[in-house]
């Protein structure tokens, strides 16, 4: 969406958080009039601000729509509207890529490891020696980026790729797993909207051991990682074609799962010519990111792990694959986003935690799909993640860990699994 063709069109930005503001600022500094679709404490006086509820008879007013990352464009509100919808992320390549051409962007997605991925490379490239600017999903909006870089890592969710605009040069696809489906109404739309992150891609990697991509990607010009002949994991070990790159013991990240996001980051490395010895090195010194398999170390009698981000039940699985679980509380539930827990239930089933407290709004759904698999391990359902927190202090054996991994994003609760995760943290340690 060129400015030149929308600058005297009547346009809203829907939504304030940290993408709108970036995005106001933007158009603001380009001379170009809009309002504001946000809630009333969120009103900025430098802007015209509408701050009541978004309809159908809001929305007819406006022509072009910037639309936050949260809103999904298969609600019902669009269908009888005539307007022009578009993420900021696409105004950025539309407007700004072509005077960046010296600087090579390379987006990252996927359903789980994005972010690790994401800040991975940023710190690799950081340690080679080049500029980085880390933008996306996990913090700075990429339509605030300046072009005086050496690289851009855009961590780029579903909500963000819908619409096939972004042209990055090199892309890299961890995984994909059902998710995120209330906003895309459905797996096919999101697997879908998710893969037109290929379209304009110069290189594409994808990781070869997961089965929905490999089914769904046929293109002659992939690039894959956990291949054989490419960076693959076996056992605890990193391997090239034949070769051992590191073991799991020399890196700070937790969980063999983090090896194929390694291997993804080495494969973008080696596609750049970097110096491979160079880039294993700053491997090694990477810190694992708040939120994400964080260990909280000892807090009274119990070791806790903070695993706020995994939204996924496939990422909680992946959580309990670094911890003995025979030794371990796991906290799961949040908001409700229409996953089937089921292949969950069987899974947990087959290797549980000793305890499973079970919270959040689909507390209900996940405690239904243990029954009527009749479960063999305990598990219980919980008020409320405070009370799933207490009661995991006092069932517990002492030294034994205190795992939360919700599998379910946080926002029945918590505005962001930023703050679930702080609330887990504070909590233990009030008694």
């Amino acid at each position: 969406m060129k400015l030149s063709d929308i600058k005297n069109k009547k346009i809203a930005i829907w939504g304030y958080g940290v993408e709108g503001k970036a995005t106001a600022q933007y158009l603001a500094n380009k001379g170009i009039d809009f309002t504001i679709f946000c809630n009333a404490e969120e009103a900025d006086e430098k802007y015209k601000c509408v701050t009541t509820s978004v309809d159908k008879e809001l929305l007819a007013g406006f022509e072009v729509v910037v639309k936050s990352p949260g809103i999904s464009p298969y609600s019902p509100l669009f269908g009888d509207v005539d307007v022009q919808m578009t993420p900021a992320t696409a105004i950025w390549f539309d407007n700004e890529r072509d005077q960046a051409m010296d600087t090579i962007v390379i987006a990252v997605t996927g359903t789980k490891g994005k972010s690790t991925t994401a800040s991975l490379l940023t710190h690799v490239l950081n340690q080679s020696g080049k500029s980085v600017n880390l933008v996306g999903n996990i913090g700075q909006a990429l339509i605030s980026s300046t072009l005086d870089y050496d690289y851009i890592v855009l961590e780029a969710s579903s909500f963000q790729v819908y619409d096939g605009n972004i042209s990055a040069d090199i892309v890299v696809i961890t995984n994909l797993f059902d998710e995120h489906l209330d906003w895309h109404a459905g797996a096919d739309n999101y697997f879908r909207d998710k893969l037109n992150i290929l379209k304009a891609a110069q290189v594409k990697i994808i990781n070869a051991n997961n089965a929905i991509l490999t089914k769904l990607v046929d293109d002659q010009d992939v690039l894959y990682f956990n291949s054989t002949n490419a960076f693959h994991v076996n056992a605890e070990e990193l391997l090239y074609d034949k070769e051992i790159v590191l073991n799991l013991s020399q890196v700070k990240l937790i969980g063999v799962h983090n090896l194929e996001n390694i291997g993804a980051v080495l494969s973008v490395c080696q596609q750049l010519k970097l110096d491979m010895a160079t880039c294993v090195d700053a491997v090694k010194s990477f810190k694992p990111l708040a939120h994400r398999l964080q260990s909280l170390g000892k807090i009274g009698q119990h070791y806790a792990i903070n695993d706020s981000i995994a939204t996924t039940p496939v990422a909680t699985l992946a959580a309990m694959k670094t911890v003995d679980p025979c030794n371990t509380t796991l906290l799961v539930g949040g908001y409700d986003r229409g996953n089937n827990w089921q292949d969950f239930a069987d899974a947990i089933n087959k290797n549980p935690p000793s305890l499973l407290l079970i919270s959040g709004q689909n507390g209900e759904i996940i405690h239904q799909r243990l029954q009527v698999i009749k479960a063999k391990f305990k598990y219980m359902l919980c008020a409320d993640l405070a009370d799933a927190i207490h009661l995991a202090q006092s069932l517990s054996p002492a030294e034994g860990v205190i795992l939360l991994s919700p599998g379910a994003p946080s926002f029945d609760q918590f505005d962001s699994f930023i703050k679930r995760g702080e609330f887990f943290a504070a909590e233990l340690k009030k008694i």
